[in-house]
């Protein structure tokens, strides 16, 4: 690998943006501040923790977001056929900021490089590589974990884990798309896609099941099991057992325990 320059906390006037430039390396930056990005004449807002990474002849130009404001970042300048293979191997994003989830997972490294090349004491060299290829495979796992996080597999899963794991609230559909940040059509689309059902008619099926177990190993009341698994009456939770198990609540315990 070869590392032409790099700075680490790199502080910049009040409105002040890097001078536009064009390299045939690879630019590799962290921002500590939220900043603006040129892409194809385009200006895109990037925040603070976000990575951006410029391949080779590719315009080099961002600042702060306003103009009164100031933006710091870490930077690097690197290429070799090292450094490419690597990045085959272990793919980012190129040309857009992303976030990995660590902020100072690039920053850390990006420090200790400036100070081995300012150092140059011995192996310096093979070390700045050895950091560099640790850190852009750390770049790389933590990336893909943040975008299955993203997925909506997982966003619908964290939805669901959130309202079967407080099924006496009243969750409305509003509330348990927001958890898993999509609109409520969007979230109910999947989860039926995910699930086979409603959000809401697997939270009754979810209630049910709780309120079964309740009867046969809890001692409370009719009314408190109804409120302990989130039924809004005990009218409706009795109306709707026996529409489920052909039995009232109350039939259920006895013919259960009888049976235990």
């Amino acid at each position: 690998m070869q590392i032409f320059n790099c700075g680490s906390d790199f502080p910049h006037n009040p409105g002040e943006y890097c001078t536009p430039i064009v390299r045939d390396c690879y630019f590799i930056s962290c921002f500590s501040t939220p900043f603006l990005y040129e892409v194809e004449g385009e200006m895109i807002g990037g925040n603070a923790g976000d990575i951006l990474i410029m391949p080779p002849g590719t315009l080099i130009y961002h600042g702060p977001r306003e103009r009164t404001e100031c933006f710091v970042n870490d930077w690097i300048y690197i290429d070799g056929e090292d450094f490419r293979s690597l990045l085959e191997k272990y793919p980012l994003p190129l040309g857009r900021a992303f976030h990995v989830g660590d902020v100072l997972l690039l920053k850390k490294c990006i420090a200790r490089i400036e100070e081995e090349q300012l150092l140059k004491r011995p192996g310096f060299e093979e070390l700045t590589n050895a950091m560099m290829t640790e850190t852009l495979i750390s770049l790389h796992r933590r990336f893909r974990q943040q975008r299955d996080l993203d997925s909506p597999k997982m966003r619908i899963g964290v939805a669901r884990e959130a309202f079967l794991r407080q099924p006496e609230k009243d969750w409305s559909l509003q509330e348990m798309a927001d958890v898993a940040k999509y609109s409520v059509s969007r979230f109910c689309a999947l989860y039926y896609q995910e699930h086979g059902c409603s959000p809401k008619a697997d939270l009754l099926e979810h209630r049910l099941e709780l309120a079964k177990q309740m009867l046969i190993y809890n001692d409370c009341t009719i009314t408190e099991v109804s409120e302990r698994c989130g039924f809004k009456s005990i009218y409706y939770f009795s109306k709707y057992f026996k529409e489920k198990e052909g039995c009232t609540p109350s039939e259920y315990r006895k013919y259960i325990k009888v049976e235990h």
